[in-house]
């Protein structure tokens, strides 16, 4: 029985580790690369050590990668960082990392798997932000890292449409996740205000199993209520 297989970036915790158990459940093999440890054991899962910002180790792993699975069905851009504030006060370091590995670790790693991805008529899902929609204060180059992800996802689809490649952009709003341990704001413990991991697997998993000749190209998902708290950062 053939089991496809998916590249997830960003498996470590919240929305990458949900969509990796998710697709795993679902009997596809799971590629995940992440720069922290996984600390969690599947079937059908492989783990690759990397961090994406890192354009020489993200280049090899993927040629690693195809010598040693030879096929890649789905690619799931996840891996993302958040920096917020006042855009004059972020420092170079910061903007260097968002850009790096919110927009291009994605298109780097979309170009390395495209043509074996184009052959499967496979998809690309890329995890982008309710940001990427509206303009963000004290968020602007995170949502600029967003906006241009979206944007790439669009163009991409356009360009590839014909070699069944589908490509989807999956926009989530808050998200209950370990992102926002090291920010100075959080979702209020309201379990209406915020998404869950979950969902935003769940809505992945829909759209990979769409029929051959549909393709689902935006989700935009948000929580029902706004309500925000202000923490201390560590």
């Amino acid at each position: 029985m053939f089991n496809p297989t998916a590249v997830i970036t960003g498996t470590s915790s919240g929305i990458g580790r949900a969509i990796a158990e998710a697709l795993v459940a679902r009997k596809w093999s799971v590629i995940g690369i992440s720069r922290q440890p996984v600390q969690f054991d599947l079937e059908r899962y492989t783990h690759y050590p990397v961090d994406v910002s890192d354009s020489g180790v993200l280049t090899e792993t993927t040629r690693q990668i195809m010598q040693q699975h030879g096929r890649v069905d789905a690619l799931i851009n996840n891996a993302g960082v958040g920096h917020f504030g006042p855009h004059e006060e972020l420092s170079v370091e910061q903007i260097t990392e968002l850009v790096s590995v919110n927009l291009l670790a994605p298109l780097l790693l979309t170009k390395l798997l495209l043509r074996p991805l184009k052959e499967a008529r496979g998809a690309v899902v890329n995890i982008a932000s309710f940001s990427a929609w509206e303009s963000s204060s004290h968020g602007a180059a995170y949502a600029a890292t967003k906006a241009g992800l979206k944007h790439f996802g669009d163009s991409l689809f356009e360009e590839a449409r014909r070699s069944g490649l589908r490509v989807v952009t999956i926009s989530p709003d808050i998200t209950r996740t370990p992102f926002y341990e090291d920010l100075s704001f959080a979702p209020e413990d309201d379990p209406e205000a915020a998404i869950t991991p979950g969902c935003v697997a769940q809505a992945v998993v829909e759209a990979l199993q769409q029929r051959q000749g549909t393709a689902i190209t935006h989700v935009v998902m948000r929580p029902q209520r706004v309500l925000l708290k202000k923490r201390p950062r560590p």
